[in-house]
């Protein structure tokens, strides 16, 4: 069963109206054992090329380029996107003075104000399963890839943070109307939605221990999960988990998550 497209469209905006919410969820991965940040694993799978033309779709606060500016071809011609005004003020920002060959666009994926063959690579990190119609989406991406072009895109496991989602269960939070926000696109299933458009499908996963040891960024990456126009009372139960994560780690002095990341690397069928 397919979810509503809206709930799924109204999640997202919720999500992103701001970088904050962002922020807060990839600061806690800094604590993670992976010695290698995720933005210089995905970027390592790009394998970009001069005189490449790259499209990023959901950029969020441009943190592929940041990490990896120094690797980035002079040559290449890249578009930043994302559906959300804010976030792309903020990506532009934190890469306004670097001097990378990059323009900026408002984009929603599901109509992509581009020509037919126009791009080496999309990418598409994290950002499918906020799609509400992800095949419109797939054959936009499709149609404005180059015979042989790249599509990029990472999403997480089915049990991606698995720990954290059965600590919250305990207190009502993660339920089957939480899934219903996200459209179908996991490490698991991710194959099967790509087939139809693209081929030579290839998947690596990334995995990321984390051992938090204090409070604030495990509340803080909480919180970003729960905007308070969707859940108003959150606020009530926050005490509640301030309080049992307190408990938790005096009495094992770490909360341990373990993120699950998958990339797959997709191409265009040459004669498409």
């Amino acid at each position: 069963m397919k979810n509503d497209g809206s709930v799924v469209k109204e999640y997202a905006k919720l999500q992103y109206n701001s970088h904050e919410n962002l922020t807060n969820r990839m600061n806690l991965w800094s604590y993670g054992s992976n010695p290698e940040s995720l933005p210089k694993w995905i970027f390592s799978k790009i394998q970009l090329q001069e005189n490449e033309r790259i499209l990023e779709l959901g950029c969020g606060t441009g943190h592929l380029w940041l990490e990896n500016y120094r690797n980035v071809p002079s040559t290449c011609s890249i578009v930043l996107s994302d559906f959300s005004q804010k976030m792309l003020t903020k990506a532009e920002e934190n890469l306004r003075l670097l001097n990378l060959p990059i323009s900026f666009k408002i984009i929603d994926a599901e109509k992509i104000p581009y020509g037919n063959q126009k791009f080496d690579v999309v990418i598409g990190c994290h950002m499918l399963y906020h799609i509400p119609n992800i095949e419109k989406a797939l054959i936009e991406i499709s149609r404005v890839l180059k015979p042989s072009g790249r599509f990029i895109s990472s999403t997480v496991s089915q049990h991606h943070i698995r720990e954290l989602k059965d600590f919250l269960s305990e207190f009502g939070l993660y339920s089957k109307e939480k899934l219903n926000l996200f459209s179908e696109f996991r490490n698991e299933t991710g194959r099967d939605v790509l087939k139809p458009y693209f081929t030579e499908i290839n998947f690596e996963e990334y995995i990321n221990r984390v051992n938090i040891t204090t409070l604030a960024p495990l509340i803080k990456y909480i919180e970003s999960m729960y905007p308070k126009e969707k859940y108003p009372n959150f606020q009530e139960v926050k005490l509640q988990l301030e309080k049992a994560i307190t408990n938790l780690l005096e009495k094992n002095h770490k909360f341990e998550i373990t993120g699950i990341v998958g990339l797959f690397k997709a191409k265009k069928p040459k004669n498409s």
